[in-house]
């Protein structure tokens, strides 16, 4: 069995009110099982980490999403998959290998640098993740990302570290497993969806990567430029998306 996780405040941006609903409709038609969590998702990590971690929701959110999964695979085995709230499912008829003991997903991220060229990284995200009830990567990263915020200085603590800098340094050594499926939407792509064309759609055709069925739409940096506004316009009409086909 396969259950999908996911979490959001209970106010949200339109934009991410449509991620939610296609997450649902998905697995409706799949036959997962859905599990949603406000803010009780943050009572999972004990209280002198959330009081180190004020102010930090994504980090304390980083450190809940790990202990989910891993109480839930303890109890109930089967197969569990974190989605992001900021997830889109543009492809219903897509489902994960249920084979796998672990897999990640993997964004080629598509960005400018300071003279204009494009920038191109494949990596992992953990805006997607899949765990299977024998895996042992869970509890691995579950123990040294507590270990990580127990140990490191309040003030030295950045947004992304236990996060994806955590996966990222950890996949230079372990290689995991990474679903393309499950990609990432960079703002700069974003803007070209938009706008009809650019080098970065193109640099994603010329990639020949698998259809992406997932798309992460990255809404922590909805405060970017016309970010949230692509977003709002990419989940009302889905047919934009198809110029990466």
């Amino acid at each position: 069995m396969i259950t999908i996780f996911q979490s959001a405040p209970a106010q949200q941006p339109l934009w991410q009110s449509r991620c939610l609903s296609s997450v649902r409709e998905w697995c409706a038609r799949q036959g997962y099982r859905y599990h949603f969590f406000g803010d009780e998702l943050f009572d999972r990590v004990p209280s002198a980490l959330r009081n180190k971690l004020a102010g930090r929701t994504p980090i304390i959110a980083d450190l809940a999403r790990l202990s989910l999964l891993k109480d839930h695979l303890e109890s109930e085995g089967g197969t569990a998959v974190w989605l992001d709230a900021d997830t889109l499912v543009v492809d219903a008829s897509w489902a994960p290998n249920t084979e796998a003991s672990v897999c990640f997903g993997e964004e080629y991220w598509l960005d400018t640098d300071s003279r204009g060229r494009l920038k191109i990284f494949k990596q992992p995200h953990n805006a997607f993740m899949l765990f299977s009830a024998d895996n042992t990567v869970l509890p691995f990263l579950h123990q040294v990302a507590h270990s990580i915020i127990e140990r490191a200085d309040s003030a030295a603590i950045s947004p992304q570290m236990i996060g994806p800098k955590l996966l990222k340094a950890l996949h230079s050594l372990a290689d995991f497993p990474l679903c393309p499926e499950a990609g990432a939407l960079s703002p700069m792509l974003a803007s070209e969806l938009v706008r009809g064309g650019g080098p970065a759609i193109d640099a994603v055709r010329e990639s020949r990567r698998p259809k992406t069925c997932l798309w992460n739409l990255c809404g922590s940096l909805a405060g970017e430029e016309s970010h949230e506004s692509n977003l709002l316009a990419l989940t009302h009409d889905l047919s934009l998306l198809e110029a990466l086909v």
